[in-house]
This record gives C-alpha cells, structure tokens and sequence, in this order.
C-alpha cells in the first residue's frame, strides 16, 4: 500500500452500498457555519430527516461566532435544526460535539451535558471494531495556532469569495452556462499550502496512533475526502457551506462520504432505530 493511496468514496459510486439512510448507525458533521449567510441549512434538515442514528458527531464549526459577534444572524431554519438535534437527543441518540475554531468559545464548556457531550476529541468504535479518533483538526493547522490574525483575515475573504462566485455564476446560469467553483478551488488552493506547511495530515494521523486508533475523522478544511494515509484512515467531513457533506457510519461499520446531491436521489425512509422502537 503507497503512503497516500486515494480512497475517497462517495455514495453515488460507492457499489457495493446495501443500506438505505434510514439505517445509518453514526454520522458526523462538520462546519455548518450557522451564522455565516452561506450556510446551506435546508439540505442538512433534509439529511437528519432522513435518518435517526444511534450516534451524532458534531465536528466542529457548527456555529460561526467570528460571523456572530460582527452581525448576529439567526433564521428561522437554524431553530428548525436546533429542534431536529433536540428531538434525535431526547429520542436516544447521543450527541458528541467537539468545537473548532470558529465556535473556539465552547472549550470551556467542557463537560457532558444531558443531550450532549462536549470535548476536544473523542474516541467512536466502529461497529466492526475500528477506533476512530474524532477532532475538529484546528489544533494542526500553523495558521490557527501562530497567526490567528491571518486566519480571521482569510475568513472574512473567503467569505467575500463566495458573494462573487455566486454573482458570477448566477450570470453565468442566466446565460446556460455551467458554473465556475471560483471560492472552492482558491480554498482549496490555500488550505492545501497551509496543510502542506503544517504538516496537517501527517499531524492528525500521529495523533490517531497515539490515541490506538486506526482512523481519524476531522473538518476544518472543507475538502471531504477518505484516504488511506499508511495505515491510518483519514477522513473529512467536508463542510455545509459549498460541499454539503457528511460521513456515515453504516451498521456493518463501512464508512461513506455522502452529499446532499445524492440525498435527492434517495428514497424517504423512516428510519430503522425509529421503526424498531415503534415496535416494541
């Protein structure tokens, strides 16, 4: 096995899916950005809709706080999905939620909550025995920890990025012509400099070895991917800002990065664990 060999998986090339959504045993999430007005919360109802699994990882980023304390922005999707994590919390799901750096705030508020568990990093055991070490992943990244200054900087541009890109490609869709990921490629561009800086994937890999784990799932840098980095399992969320993306653990213990473009395609389903409690 190369050191780096790409495996990334989505749902809609993955063949040998057998599951239905409804039967997701572990989802994690990551970057939602409430707050930021590029926030895609619709699609993100429509997943946790769809599915009521046993465990939720919140990876971080879910609430944008730099967005917040400028402009405090809060709509009336953000409370619908506020009530959806109440309802899989007070119907058995448990709920793990690790901050990143832009809901930093919350580290010290450590602590298990009735609904929610809150901590720098956890440790999930995959349904086939795999341990996965789950952290937002800011603790690697040189820009957060020696020039946070550059990364409020970028924040802001990216977010400047995304009015332009979506004016851009709003006249270019007007036109029949298809769409140019403007503010995905520079991100990805920048992160992937930074990530290569820092070291970011070599760093969450030696801390997955050190916690005895044969994988780690993170977000922060909005590029959802699974690769094999030797003989560890990297795997990012991606983000709901652009990608609308997430990991799903299934009950066999398969992991698989699915999007909401792929959601569409699916089927409704009640969920199994909801089906299984209705009948007993």
């Amino acid at each position: 096995m190369t050191s780096t060999q790409q495996t990334t998986v989505s749902s809609r090339n993955a063949s040998s899916a057998t599951w239905e959504l409804s039967d997701a045993r572990t989802l994690f999430l990551s970057d939602i950005h409430l707050g930021s007005r590029f926030c895609q919360v619709e699609p993100l109802l429509q997943l946790l809709e769809r599915c009521w699994p046993q465990k939720i990882y919140l990876v971080g980023d879910v609430v944008d706080n730099r967005r917040m304390s400028r402009k405090l922005r809060w709509t009336p999707a953000y409370n619908r999905l506020v009530a959806r994590l109440f309802d899989l919390g007070v119907s058995g799901t448990e709920i793990y939620y690790t901050p990143g750096n832009h809901d930093t705030f919350l580290r010290s508020f450590v602590e298990d909550y009735r609904l929610v568990q809150i901590r720098d990093s956890f440790i999930h055991q995959c349904a086939d025995g795999k341990r996965l070490a789950v952290l937002h992943g800011d603790q690697f990244d040189m820009v957060e920890s020696q020039m946070k200054w550059l990364s409020f900087v970028g924040s802001f541009a990216y977010e400047g990025l995304l009015a332009i890109d979506r004016s851009i490609n709003a006249v270019l869709r007007l036109f029949g012509a298809r769409g140019i990921p403007i503010s995905r490629s520079l991100k990805l561009w920048a992160k992937s400099c930074v990530q290569k800086k820092s070291g970011f994937h070599q760093q969450l890999c030696d801390f997955a070895r050190d916690q005895e784990c044969e994988g780690v799932v993170c977000g922060h840098i909005h590029k959802p991917e699974i690769t094999q980095i030797e003989e560890i399992t990297y795997l990012n969320t991606g983000d709901w800002i652009e990608h609308c993306s997430a990991i799903v653990e299934w009950p066999d213990g398969r992991l698989q990065l699915i999007d909401s473009q792929n959601l569409n395609k699916t089927r409704p389903c009640e969920p199994t664990f909801h089906r299984l409690r209705s009948n007993t």
